[in-house]
């Protein structure tokens, strides 16, 4: 179970997140949904480490952790991120292992095998010697959610992942999201999409823009 306890975060004299307290349990789906400016992908930025909280605490399975300073190899939340951020001359597989192989130390049979399990999981089988250049915007959400699992994160967090997808594409995320959670792996979803968000949410939290 992650939870965040009285998190605050501040750019200059703005409070972006304030006193937030959120529980989210092993195995369910977070949709944190709202406009533009309401804070969402900077909860996203400071779940991931890559930004840092003013106050307040992070916890998981009832054990404090900071995400700024976890071992390489700890990863409590995977972010997919709106733009994927795929390195366009690797290889779909060399995306998926560059980190296991170079963060994780894994073998070569170790990141091998995990890559295609990932691949025929998210409909990727086939694709694994592409490049992102020769994919569609679909394929390269699933490669970077892939990616992202590769790291065995205990979370898997995305950032707008409906974001200029047509809707029968959306209707896609929707089921990869859901057959995740049937596999045990706990979300957090940031959209602006409130249909979107009810149809895969356990769990709703709603931002609004600060002022």
């Amino acid at each position: 179970m992650l939870e965040l306890k009285k998190i605050t975060k501040s750019f200059g004299k703005k409070t972006i997140i304030n006193q937030l307290d959120l529980t989210i349990p092993e195995g369910t789906i977070l949709a944190i949904v709202g406009p533009s400016g309401g804070g969402k992908t900077t909860l996203l930025r400071t779940l991931a480490g890559l930004e840092k909280v003013d106050s307040g605490d992070f916890l998981l399975d009832g054990k404090k952790f900071d995400p700024i300073n976890l071992k390489e190899q700890e990863q409590v939340v995977g972010v997919v991120f709106q733009d994927f951020q795929l390195f366009p001359h690797l290889s779909v597989f060399e995306n998926i292992t560059l980190a296991p192989k170079m963060v994780l130390k894994e073998t070569e049979t170790v990141y091998t095998e995990k890559a295609q399990k990932l691949a025929k999981q998210l409909g990727l089988e086939g694709l694994l010697d592409q490049y992102p250049y020769q994919l569609s915007g679909g394929q390269k959400q699933r490669v970077a959610i892939a990616r992202a699992m590769a790291m065995n994160p205990r979370v898997l967090a995305y950032d707008e992942p409906t974001s200029a997808l047509d809707p029968a594409l959306r209707q896609q995320v929707e089921h990869l999201i859901l057959d995740l959670k049937k596999e045990g792996v706990t979300q957090i979803v940031v959209t602006h999409d409130l249909v979107f968000a009810k149809n895969i949410a356990d769990n709703l939290l709603e931002v609004s823009p600060v002022q």
